[in-house]
């Protein structure tokens, strides 16, 4: 870094020293253009009194419309738009000077038009000079790396040939563009001429023997790049795609200008704005607690809540390991120690955790920890209901007691029409938490969502280190999909949620569409450099729990809220709560499955299933101990 910046000041500095010399040069041709060879020596004085105005002025406006942080060698037409502003505006000023200080002496009024066209020309072409410079100087010959073909000829296509162009260092030979748009076909840009279509590119790839394909689109939907690799998986080529890089790192040759395909990338959607002000709002000033705060979702929430600057951020996890690492983390970006406060805590044990609310009085509470792993928690019924229900029904007393004003539940898509244990207990986690914001009146609400991408032990890194491994790898059944999104994405709406939620209300967040994991694994399988010929795809059977699809709307009758992405689901999704006698009744049920999770009595299990009515088939029990499931990647 301190290099880079070494380099950048060194870079501006010679370009400044360039640009004084051509303003110098430039006010006396046009005193010399306007008087001629005999009366200019008259005004020589005049102007050498003007002159260090006329430098500072000019190269103050360059400075302060950012010319110098344009790239001399990939600059544009819009960039000479861009020179044109200070010049102007600078001879406006200079020319007002001259007005109002006559005692600097007289110059003929056409000398400062003069100047101005000049003083523009000038620095114009000293930049394209050097574009022009660097394009012959950096080119690649033909043959003498490997072939490649850039998909997308729009401005990040040419921006990423110049590049290549100028790097005399690159093994690559751009030989075409591919691009979408019938237009864009059998055009040229900057010499190379756009082949065709993306469906043109198997012929292509064979025709030119394509060694390397790269997308010049960075947030290009995952469904494309799927398809992308799909056609590139036959001839062994494993695409890249470009890095969004700002002005001063594309100038840098040891900043990689694209990068290998990761997994994110094949799951990425196109992202709509979020009002991050509304979140700033909600959160600043705030005392806010986070539980499971050293998991996936949990750390990704406590980064964002930091972020937007809470008076105090309480980090709570059962996890020794985990709460470190994330209470390490977030006390290295901050000298106030107290801000952040580690809470080792199990929320099973309601006389600690409600010492800890008295002592802190939270104000906002996102509720993140839970058994989530759906064939550990089938295997492991008892401790798993305990944890995600009864541990949700203390936390939810505990900031009833402390008057907690906006309580979030991060559900999941498994607590609809609930498969399993796992999606029942969030089924209950979500009835409890409308029940309480009935009963507060307080903004109480849950959240609900599919998979995450890269959450710890999650379905993709499983697949990851079995392809590693030599495979096999095992995907339970051929046509089963999931619903997927980026966790930062995920939380930041989670965040969203929280501003715009009413009490009761279950939020649900649009996953765009499910993908199938037999996809997923296919394409990295590919990125992995391997085949399917060496990696062969096994189809392992659905485990107890399982769905081959997941639901992330129960009756379909979801309203819009003001985010495209969020929707929402009054009242918890259920009518009990519109009779006191269900309620009622939901509430002892509910007591009677935590009472017979603590015996380890199979009667939890049945219970738990009558009160989210789901179509949970129990495995078969052995002294009231469920057998051992085999392990296999799905999660």
């Amino acid at each position: 870094m301190n290099k880079t910046i070494l380099w950048l000041k060194q870079i501006i500095s010679v370009r400044v020293l360039s640009d004084t010399l051509l303003i110098i040069f430039s006010l006396y041709a046009s005193l010399y253009l306007r008087l001629g060879s005999v009366e200019i020596h008259e005004h020589l004085p005049v102007m050498n009194n003007w002159l260090p105005i006329f430098v500072i002025i000019r190269i103050g406006f360059l400075f302060n419309f950012g010319c110098y942080h344009v790239i001399w060698r990939y600059i544009t037409s819009s960039d000479v738009v861009k020179l044109l502003k200070p010049v102007l505006l600078s001879s406006a000023l200079i020319m007002s000077i001259a007005y109002f200080l006559p005692e600097l002496g007289r110059l003929p009024r056409s000398f400062f038009i003069i100047d101005s066209i000049l003083v523009t020309l000038f620095l114009t072409g000293i930049r394209l000079f050097w574009r022009i410079y660097n394009e012959g100087k950096g080119t690649t010959p033909h043959g003498t790396g490997s072939i490649t073909l850039i998909y997308g000829a729009g401005k990040n296509g040419r921006t990423l040939l110049q590049r290549f162009q100028n790097d005399s260092s690159t093994t690559l030979d751009v030989i075409g563009f591919i691009d979408d748009d019938p237009k864009k076909i059998g055009r040229v840009i900057s010499g190379i001429n756009v082949l065709g279509c993306k469906e043109d590119l198997p012929k292509l790839i064979q025709t030119h023997n394509v060694k390397q394909l790269i997308i010049s689109l960075p947030h290009l939907p995952g469904i494309k790049i799927r398809e992308i690799i799909k056609i590139t998986r036959p001839f062994n080529i494993k695409p890249h795609i470009t890095t969004k890089l700002t002005h001063r790192e594309k100038a840098d040759m040891s900043v990689d200008i694209h990068r290998k395909i990761e997994l994110r990338d094949l799951l990425s959607r196109p992202q709509r704005e979020i009002n991050l002000s509304s979140i700033k709002q909600l959160i600043k000033g705030k005392r806010i607690l986070v539980t499971g705060a050293g998991g996936s979702i949990g750390s990704e929430l406590a980064r964002q809540i930091f972020n937007s600057e809470p008076s105090r951020l309480l980090l709570l996890d059962h996890s020794e390991y985990n709460l470190y690492k994330i209470d390490k983390e977030l006390r290295l970006a901050t000298h106030d120690t107290s801000t952040v406060v580690p809470l080792l805590i199990d929320l099973k044990n309601e006389k600690t955790l409600s010492s800890a609310f008295n002592e802190f009085s939270p104000e906002i509470v996102f509720h993140a920890a839970a058994y989530k792993h759906v064939h550990l928690v089938e295997a492991n019924p008892y401790p798993s209901i305990l944890n995600n229900v009864e541990g949700t029904k203390n936390l939810l007393n505990a900031s009833q007691d402390v008057n907690v004003n906006t309580f979030v539940l991060i559900s999941s898509d498994k607590a609809v029409n609930p498969a399993g244990v796992m999606g029942a207990t969030k089924r209950v986690c979500e009835l409890l938490t409308t029940d309480f914001a009935k009963k507060t009146g307080q903004n109480y609400v849950s959240v609900r969502f599919g998979n995450v991408l890269g959450s710890s032990g999650s379905l993709i890194p499983l697949l990851q280190q079995q392809v590693k491994a030599g495979g096999p790898v095992t995907i339970t059944h051929q046509d089963m999909t999931r619903y997927f999104m980026l966790i930062p994405e995920a939380v930041s709406l989670v965040l969203k949620a929280a501003t715009i939620a009413r009490p009761g209300d279950i939020n649900v967040l649009k996953m765009g569409d499910p993908i199938k994991i037999l996809s997923i694994a296919q394409s990295l399988i590919a990125l992995m450099g391997k085949t399917e010929e060496e990696i062969s795809i096994i189809f392992t059977g659905l485990r107890p729990g399982e769905k081959i699809f997941e639901e992330l709307y129960i009756r379909g009758d979801e309203l819009k809220t003001e985010h495209p992405d969020i929707l929402t689901i009054p009242n918890g999704d259920s009518d009990v709560f519109l009779s006191s006698t269900k309620r009622k009744i939901l509430m002892n049920q509910i007591e009677n499955i935590i009472e017979q999770a603590n015996n380890s009595t199979k009667d939890a299990v049945f219970t738990l299933n009558e009160v989210v009515n789901s179509n949970y088939i129990a495995p078969k029990l052995e002294q009231d101990k469920p057998t051992d499931i085999s392990i296999v990647t799905s999660n």
